[in-house]
């Protein structure tokens, strides 16, 4: 058995200075240890949680790819014929590796890649016997849902199939709708909320895996689909000076996460191509208008050209003639050109005004229009025309950003309008110009002969228009080119591989650590709660800290029946401990004039009466004249305890209605001698504050050796402070376990305050639980160079206990100490 201190301090009529309030690293780990079953138990608990979670839970795997995406700031980055492509400026390339990101990352390409890949149109999912587990299924489901259009198909319900044979299977629809009927495979099923076929993929055998296993299957929506996967993809450029991007995403099928990201890139790479192609197909659909219009005017100036040869017999023009038509044919090229640059500024006023996206206008380099500020204007407009389009598939209308963006390329639009205007203006001056020297030439081919001059007046249409024609073809022949030679910016470089996926869910590692670590914190946290919300008297160190009062002597708790154990069981503990405080009382009571020992507490249940009389018996016990006097006059319990009943007590005595020897009764223990309280007086604080009381306990100092006074409770009246200036050893009774810790408050108050003398500390009713870290016996050691030393062990019978003093412990007991 587990022993009880005496004591916890030295006794010093001077009291002691509180220690310091801090963690008890020691006390805690005595409590871990103490409670190390615990500890076990939920540590097994978290491991075997954290077995069923990786045991039970869907796997996640993370696939990856990388791509190549093309700097278009890097001067370097184009070569070969992309480097002519670029010179004739035919393509305006405005990327940046942020936008490329935001492009991979945008619905919009989300929504294309999954509208690409059918088979991710329906999930399959396997479900485990038990029910729990369930496992998804790519392209690996041993049979394929046909979906039919033209009836409605919910998406995200389940519906369950299970495999009967060859032929049949049975078909589930739970959640209110009811269906449970069997199919054949390839039969059409069709309700009001779903329209399908299922098609067997394999045939079974009878002891085929697959039959009677539970499958269900459910029809994704592509718009839910593709926003799903807009926000789990994720990317990251390997190094800030490079422009390698890896692609993640991360799902419950490896195969299935690898498609979407090989598709991604398919798709993405296409589009990038068919947007650089968009301006080149633009240019030469231009010029084919262009040469549409001209070729019947080039063959009829032709035709014109041969009729007035072959009709006039006239092949060559005069010396004076050529050196005329030569001018004209100068004035011819600037003319041509003028005409040229004149459609295309028509073609840009035209698009301007009748079209809201300006994405696909075709490069002034294309027609031979060398105007930097135009080329400036054009080229922000397509910039800003492509971040406001990246913008748009990350954000919704309103945008702060996107109207801002949209603001720009309204106010850009207005300045290429204004250029636009300005140009076709000058160009109208020019071409008026050359028309006035051509105007000048011709009064000069007027002086030649007739024929000569209708010669020159057919060469120079046929020229001009023939010119024109082959300046045209010239630059459809180098978009043609350009469209040709277009080639994709960007390149896969590692495709995504479902063999070099990684698990990234359940983490079985981590969990089961996870679990241990919870499992040994609970505990843990439930005794520092325990601890923190616990306002009653549980540790005797914590008496001792609190307070500068003595700790005289600790009790401990009362397992036998009889109401004086001193007595009925003088070889126990529990009498020992009694005897230990009779001892050290002689510390406290040093001159033999000091015989009156008050007993009291804060409240009522926490062991004063029982102290008191069992202290009193002890004393006599040891050969000592002893009064127990019953001084709680409002509420007597000694008479109970001694199973006696008096009509005469203090009360009667300090009204005048008894003697001192009618008061005063004999007991069956020798040297023993009871005072009881008495009728319940109606004004005991007179009473107790009276002569009479006065009169009595000079009595009592002359005829006994003790006297021992059981007070009322101090906390609830005044009675135990009236009684206090006859004492000459006030102990404090405190319950453990019981008492609250600001009962330490009050008695350190009274203390200091000297309301009391001699005032010492008497912990009742201790009981040692595991955890605490008492040892088996406790020595205290005192200054007057007196040490004492008991536990509670049996000892050999040559010892002061015997077993038959000791009941055993009960089971309740044994399970009060485990906590």
């Amino acid at each position: 058995m587990e022993s009880i201190p005496n004591n916890d301090r030295p006794i010093s009529t001077h009291g002691f200075t509180p220690e310091e309030e801090q963690l008890d690293i020691k006390r805690l780990l005595f409590r871990v240890i103490a409670n190390w079953y615990w500890f076990a138990i939920t540590v097994f608990a978290g491991l075997f949680i954290a077995y069923l979670v990786n045991r039970y839970s869907e796997q996640v795997y993370n696939v990856s790819a990388s791509l190549i995406v093309k700097d278009d700031d890097n001067s370097k980055a184009f070569t070969g014929a992309e480097n002519m492509i670029q010179s004739l400026r035919l393509v305006k390339n405005t990327k940046s590796i942020q936008n490329e990101i935001g492009v991979l990352q945008s619905y919009s390409m989300a929504y294309q890649v999954v509208k690409e890949l059918d088979e991710f149109r329906v999930t399959y999912v396997l479900v485990g016997r038990r029910g729990i587990k369930e496992s998804r299924l790519y392209q690996s489901a041993p049979f394929k849902v046909l979906i039919d259009t033209t009836g409605r198909n919910i998406p995200n319900y389940p519906v369950y199939v299970k495999m009967i044979s060859n032929e049949r299977y049975l078909l589930e629809i739970d959640d209110g709708m009811g269906v449970k009927q069997e199919m054949r495979f390839g039969e059409l099923f069709k309700n009001s909320a779903f329209c399908f076929r299922i098609q067997r993929l394999q045939n079974f055998s009878g002891s085929d895996n697959n039959l009677g296993v539970r499958y269900y299957f459910k029809v994704n929506s592509i718009n839910a689909l593709a926003n799903t996967y807009k926000g789990k993809v994720s990317i990251s450029l390997n190094d800030k000076k490079g422009s390698i991007l890896t692609l993640s995403s991360s799902g419950f099928v490896a195969e299935q996460e690898a498609a979407y990201l090989n598709k991604l890139m398919e798709v993405y790479i296409r589009k990038g191509l068919e947007d650089k192609n968009k301006i080149a197909a633009n240019t030469v659909n231009f010029i084919d208008s262009q040469l549409d219009n001209m070729t019947d005017s080039l063959r009829r100036a032709e035709q014109r050209l041969q009729d007035f040869r072959s009709n006039n017999r006239v092949i060559n023009i005069s010396r004076e003639g050529e050196i005329l038509f030569g001018r004209i044919r100068e004035f011819q090229i600037d003319q041509g050109a003028f005409e040229l640059k004149g459609r295309y500024y028509a073609y840009l006023k035209k698009y301007l005004s009748s079209r809201s996206d300006l994405n696909q206008l075709v490069a002034p380099s294309a027609m031979g229009v060398d105007d930097t500020q135009l080329s400036s204007l054009l080229g922000e407009i397509s910039q800003t025309y492509i971040a406001r389009e990246e913008m748009r598939a990350s954000v919704k209308n309103g945008n702060p950003g996107l109207e801002q963006l949209n603001i720009r390329l309204e106010n850009l639009r207005n300045s290429l309008t204004e250029k636009v205007e300005s140009l076709i203006a000058v160009n109208k001056v020019a071409q008026e110009d050359v028309l006035q020297r051509l105007n000048k030439v011709e009064g000069e081919i007027v002086k030649l002969p007739g024929n000569e001059r209708q010669l020159i007046g057919f060469e120079r249409e046929f020229n001009l228009l023939e010119k024109m024609y082959n300046y045209l073809q010239e630059k459809r022949a180098e978009a043609a080119i350009a469209k040709a030679s277009n080639i994709a910016d960007n390149k896969v470089l590692d495709y995504a591989m479902p063999e070099n996926a990684s698990i990234i869910k359940p983490k079985r590692s981590f969990n089961y650590l996870i679990g241990m670590f919870i499992g040994a914190l609970l505990p843990l946290a439930f005794i520092f709660l325990l601890d923190f919300f616990n306002d009653k008297l549980t540790d005797i160190k914590e008496i001792a800290s609190k307070t500068t009062v003595p700790v005289i002597g600790t009790m401990g708790h009362n397992r036998y029946e009889a109401e004086i154990p001193v007595i009925s069981k003088p070889k126990s503990t529990l009498a020992e401990s009694f005897r230990g405080l009779r001892t050290n009382l002689q510390y406290l009571l040093r001159n033999p004039e000091q015989k009156v020992i008050a007993v009291t507490s804060t409240l009522s249940s926490e062991g004063k009466t029982f102290t008191a009389v069992n202290l009193a018996a002890i004393m006599a016990m040891a050969g000592n004249r002893v009064l127990l006097m019953g001084l709680d006059l409002r509420k007597p319990k000694i008479q109970k305890m001694l199973n006696v009943v008096y009509s005469e007590g203090i009360s009667t005595y300090l009204i005048g209605k008894s003697t001192l020897e009618q008061v005063v009764k004999n007991t069956p223990t020798p040297n023993l001698f009871f005072a009881p309280s008495g009728p319940i007086p109606p004004n005991p604080s007179e009473l107790l504050g009276s002569q009479k009381m006065d009169e009595f306990m000079n009595w009592a100092r002359e005829h006994y050796d003790y006297i021992v006074v059981d007070t009322p409770p101090v906390a609830i009246v005044t009675d135990a402070l009236l009684i206090a200036r006859f004492a000459d050893a006030n102990l404090f009774v405190v319950r453990f376990g019981y008492s609250s810790k600001e009962v330490l408050k009050l008695v350190e108050d009274i203390y200091k305050h000297k309301e009391i003398r001699n005032l010492a500390i008497v912990v009742n009713d201790f009981q040692p639980k595991r955890g605490y870290g008492y040892g088996y016996t406790y020595k205290y050691s005192y200054g007057y160079s007196y040490s004492y030393s008991y536990g509670y062990g049996n000892k050999d019978k040559s010892g002061y206990y015997s077993d038959e003093d000791e009941p055993k412990l009960t089971f309740k007991e044994q399970v009060k100490r485990w906590f």
